[in-house]
């Protein structure tokens, strides 16, 4: 089986990915974790080609697409995957298409995480991430430290309102005509509409397998 997750960041894919892959024994593809494994290994044959994501540039719809197929010809995603942040754009969406239909697969179900923004703010603004071992909390669990290492707690950057907005606005506008591409493909496509603050993972993963 072969799951998209769409959503914009902070909407729970990670956490709802990592869940799903347990649940149906598949692989849960990340690009972000792709790209740090490249770029951590200079002798990987793409490492030139990502150097761009160091200097904070955009990737190219050709290179997201190298690394995706790269990691798709690894055993390990064989039986089935849950992409997680792929695709992105029809492009790639149309790119994946390819891969899969060269190894006799499809894309079988799309699952889009409809966050209002709202709980995208209360998500985000709230979120602490450990500086030693990268873990993820909310201020809400009270932490004063890392539960898991004892690291220190840390807020990231850009998880301010203004930065939030504008990437919940650059994703509406992205994202539209790929949930199009979907819909009016043959996949599954389940839509999870998420606007309570107070929803918890579990809650999220109920509505999910009710809807399948």
């Amino acid at each position: 089986m072969y799951i998209v997750l769409l959503g914009p960041p902070g909407s729970g894919k990670g956490t709802q990915g990592q869940i799903l892959a347990k649940r149906f024994g598949l692989n849960h593809l990340s690009t972000g974790d792709l790209f740090r494994a490249i770029l951590g290994d200079e002798d990987h044959p793409l490492y030139p080609k990502v150097q761009v994501v160091k200097e904070g540039k955009l990737v190219s719809d050709d290179v997201v697409n190298l690394v995706v197929e790269d990691a798709l010809n690894k055993e390990e995603y064989e039986s089935g995957v849950i992409f997680d942040g792929y695709p992105r754009t029809v492009a790639q969406a149309e790119a994946l298409d390819d891969m899969l239909s060269s190894r006799d697969r499809k894309v079988d179900m799309v699952i889009d995480f409809d966050v209002t923004e709202e709980v995208l703010l209360d998500r985000l603004l709230g979120r602490r991430v450990c500086s030693s071992c990268k873990g993820v909390f909310h201020k809400k669990q009270g932490y004063d430290k890392c539960p898991k290492c004892g690291g220190k707690l840390i807020t990231r950057d850009d998880d301010n309102e203004e930065t939030i907005k504008e990437r919940f606005e650059e994703y509406k506008n992205k994202t539209a005509p790929l949930q199009q591409y979907y819909k009016s493909g043959d996949s599954k496509y389940i839509c999870i509409m998420v606007d309570d603050v107070d929803k918890t993972p579990d809650d999220i993963q109920k509505q999910i397998i009710d809807k399948i």
